[in-house]
C-alpha cells in the first residue's frame, strides 16, 4: 500500500487513531523552570504546533527522577504541579484533534554534574576523565528497581494529565540506551551481558506501563540504529534485534532516531540505505517512526515510500509550528537556519535562542 503524508494512521492494538502520519519530534527547547516545571511559553509552543496540524506530539525528554538532568531548562514529570501542567498540551492536542504523548527520559551518563547532585550515573562505574569529571556512578540492583518504577510513575502521571501516551528515549546516550550499549554495560548480573539482560531495565519498564495503565495507552520507544559521533558500541543489528524485543512486549511505536533518515549503513560496502535495513529488520512487527532530515513534503513522503509509517519534523518544526498545514497546502516553509526574530515570533524566549545558537539552529549573524 502506498502511504501518504495525509493519510490517517490507526495505531491498532490501542485502538487510538492518527489524522495523519506527521509527528511533532520530541525538541529540547530549554524554555522549563530551574526545578522542571513546563513553562507556559513552551505550553503556547506546543498548542501552535497542535493547531498547526500535526497527528501527534511529542513533548520533549521529559525528567522522571532527580539526578538525570540534562539542559538547564529541561521539563520534569515528578510532582503533581508539572502533572497539571501538562493537561494543557493534552487539552491543546485534543482541541486541535491530535493525539499527544511525553517523551520519559533520564540523562544517565551525560546528565550534567552542574545540574545535579553529584556524579551522573550508568550502569557499570567509570573512573574520572575529562568527559565526565566526577566519573560515573555504577548502579545497584535496588536503584535499578528505583528508575524503573520511576518511569512508570511518570507514565501514571502523563496518563493522570490526560496524554495519549509516553515514548521512552533510549537513544543517544541517554540512561535507557547506556544499558543497551555493552562497551557502556559491562555488567555481569541480570542487566548485562546477554543482549536480552541488556534490554532488561527497558522491557521491565514497558511492561509495568502496560501492568498499571490502560491498553489504549501508548507506548512507544525511541532508539538509536548506529553509533553517532563520538559514542561508539551501538550495532544496527543488536538494535534491531531490541526492537523485535519490544515488538513481542507489544508497544505501540518504534521510532529510530536515524541522523539522516536517507543515509547508507555505517560501514556497508555496498552503500545499503539505512532505513530499508530497518524496514527488513522489523519485518513489519511493529509501526516505525523515523526522524532525521524530515524537512519537507518531498522528504516526509521518501520516508514513508521508503518504509516509515510516521514521520517525525525535528529542526523545521522549530521555524515552522504550522508545518503540516504549510505543505498540505503547497506553503513555502520557512528555511533554516532560522532568525531570531522569526523564532521569537512563532514563540520561542530568550533561553531557547540561548540553546538553539549553540545547535546550529540560528542564522549566523544571529547566534554571534
Amino acid at each position: 500500500m502506498n502511504k501518504r503524508l495525509g493519510d490517517s494512521f490507526h495505531f491498532e492494538r490501542a485502538g487510538l487513531l492518527l489524522k495523519n502520519r506527521a509527528v511533532l519530534a520530541p525538541l529540547t527547547h530549554n524554555m522549563s523552570g530551574a526545578g522542571g516545571d513546563p513553562g507556559q511559553a513552551e505550553l503556547d509552543w506546543l498548542a501552535r504546533c497542535a493547531r498547526g496540524g500535526f497527528g501527534l506530539l511529542i513533548a520533549a525528554a521529559t525528567q522522571v527522577r532527580p539526578g538525570g538532568r540534562c539542559w538547564a531548562g529541561q521539563p520534569a514529570l515528578m510532582t503533581d504541579a508539572q502533572q497539571q501542567a501538562f493537561t494543557a498540551l493534552a487539552d491543546s492536542a485534543r482541541q486541535a484533534g491530535a493525539l499527544a504523548v511525553v517523551q520519559l527520559h533520564h540523562g544517565g551518563m551525560r546528565a550534567l554534574p552542574e545540574l545535579n547532585d553529584g556524579a551522573p550515573v550508568g550502569p557499570c562505574a567509570l573512573a574520572l576523565d575529562g568527559r565526565y569529571p566526577l566519573g560515573v556512578k555504577g548502579l545497584s540492583e535496588e536503584e535499578i528497581l528505583t528508575l524503573i518504577d520511576a518511569f512508570v510513575i511518570a507514565a501514571e502521571r502523563a496518563h493522570g494529565a490526560g496524554l495519549h501516551g509516553v515514548e521512552l528515549h533510549a537513544a543517544h546516550h541517554f540512561l535507557l540506551c547506556n544499558f543497551l550499549n555493552p562497551l557502556h554495560n559491562r555488567r555481569t548480573d541480570r542487566w548485562g551481558g546477554s543482549l536480552a539482560n541488556r534490554a532488561r531495565i527497558l522491557v521491565e519498564i514497558v511492561r509495568g506501563i502496560r501492568a498499571r495503565l490502560p491498553r489504549g495507552f501508548l507506548v512507544g520507544v525511541r532508539l538509536s540504529p548506529e553509533s553517532y559521533a563520538h559514542i561508539q558500541g551501538i550495532e544496527l543489528a543488536h538494535q534491531l534485534a531490541v526492537a523485535r524485543l519490544l515488538a513481542e512486549e507489544g508497544i505501540d511505536y518504534l521510532h529510530f532516531s536515524m541522523g539522516d533518515s536517507f543515509k547508507a549503513v555505517a560501514g556497508d560496502p555496498d552503500g545499503g540505505a539505512l532505513l530499508e535495513a530497518v524496514r527488513v529488520g522489523l519485518a513489519g512487527q511493529v509501526p516505525l517512526m523515523v526522524a532525521g532530515k524530515i524537512s519537507d513534503a518531498d522528504s516526509a513522503e521518501r520516508a514513508l515510500a521508503g518504509g516509515a509509517d510516521l514521520v517525525a519534523v525535528g529542526t523545521a518544526a522549530l521555524g515552522n509550528p504550522d508545518w503540516m498545514e504549510r505543505v498540505s497546502r503547497g506553503l513555502p516553509l520557512h528555511a533554516a537556519p532560522f532568525t531570531a526574530a522569526h523564532l521569537t515570533e512563532v514563540g520561542f524566549t530568550p533561553s531557547a535562542l540561548d540553546y538553539l545558537a549553540g545547535m546550529g539552529v540560528l542564522a549566523p549573524r544571529d547566534a554571534a
